[in-house]
This record gives C-alpha cells, structure tokens and sequence, in this order.
C-alpha cells in the first residue's frame, strides 16, 4: 500500500495515507458492513479524497482484504521458515501456524466476530478461507505435505477442503460462548486432518535429507 521513492526510500506522506486508510478501513469494518460502504464514505472517515484513495484501492472490500492479507501473511512467512527448517509440515508447526490464525481473527474480533454481519461472513468465508487455501497450496506444491494422489487438480481440491474446513470450525467456534479457548478449536481441527497431512510423529530421520522431488514419491 505505501509506495517508495527511486531510492528505495519510503515517502513519508505516503506512509502517513496508508495509516489513515488502514485505521479507516479497519474501523469501519468493525462498525458497520463494509461491503456497503462508499468509497466516498472511507476517504471521508480517512481524511482524504477520493483520487487519493483510488491510488490505494479500487474498493473499501479490496482495501480491507489487502489490509487483513498483510497481518495473515506474516503467519505464511513464518511458517515458510519454520517448514523450510524442518524440511516439512509437522503437527506441531501446523499447531503454532493455527494457533497464529487464531491470535489474528481474535485481535480483530469486531471485525470477524460479528458473523451475521456481510462483512464479517467475507472476512471470514472469502479472505481467510482464500488466505488459509493458498497456503495450503503452497505446502502442497513445495513438497511439505505429500497427499495420496498427486496432480495440479488435487492439490487445489485439496487446499480447497483442508482450508473451507477449518475456516469453518474458526466460524462455529466464534458462535461458542465466551469463554473460548485456543486449545478447544485446535483439537477440533487437528481430529479432522487427513492422515497424510502434517503428521503427529515424526518422519523417518532419512526423510528430511530428501529432496522435495524425492519425498513426494514416498
């Protein structure tokens, strides 16, 4: 969202924009429905106009989805090293990976939480199912989890029910009433992993040491 100068140097007035929108966005989301709101709206309540805003965005849906993307892809970052580490997926980083997720629709509850409003159910159904789907698509096609049938067309089929299902546990668990605990929703997924996918034991010690070419053939 924040461009940088020729020299690689961020330009403070765009930071300062960038700020504004993201704390615009965020708190209108939690507010209100943002799939509702103008573009006219979101300057407004930004402090800036709308050519401004359209520099940024095309839409406040398209500006809260990059908004939540850039918290969850610092949980994918992590997970990527602690994958590359490893050499795959284990129960226990898929673990600290949902328990991150968690941490992350938690700390925006006014925004995920309110599930009968339009623009919690997208937050939830559209950009964290997609957010949760490609990483799991990206473990796929990186050799971290080697499912039973091998093929583009699987492994989106695949990603697509591991991802759409947990989202949907994190949705049934939010109806839950307070208190909730992290540990009640991660047992409840992790009963619903397929075997292949981030096993509990560890992997034979000769694994590891295996390409990723070579694993997906075990």
């Amino acid at each position: 969202m924040v461009e940088e100068s020729k020299a690689g140097q961020i330009d403070p007035r765009e930071e300062r924009t960038g700020r504004q929108l993201t704390q615009a966005v965020l708190a209108m989301a939690a507010e209100r429905d943002i799939t509702h709101a103008s573009v006219a709206e979101l300057a407004r309540q930004a402090g800036i106009n709308r050519s401004t805003f359209y520099a940024h965005a095309a839409t406040p849906v398209a500006l809260l989805t990059r908004v939540l993307n850039a918290e969850l892809d610092v949980v994918r970052q992590r997970t990527e090293t602690d994958m590359a580490n490893d050499g795959f997926l284990t129960r226990d980083i898929a673990r600290q990976t949902l328990d991150q997720i968690i941490d992350h629709v938690e700390h925006r509850i006014d925004i995920y939480g309110g599930i009968d409003r339009p623009s919690s159910r997208y937050a939830l159904r559209v950009v964290l199912a997609e957010h949760v789907e490609q990483s799991v698509l990206l473990m796929l096609r990186e050799g971290f989890a080697v499912p039973p049938i091998a093929g583009a067309e699987f492994e989106a089929m695949f990603a697509g029910y591991l991802a759409h299902g947990v989202v949907g546990a994190v949705e049934a668990w939010l109806r839950l009433p307070a208190p909730r605990t992290h540990a009640t929703l991660i047992d409840a997924v992790e009963q619903m992993y397929p075997a292949w996918y981030a096993p509990p034991a560890p992997r034979s010690p000769e694994i590891p040491h295996l390409s990723k070419l070579q694993r997906r053939d075990l």
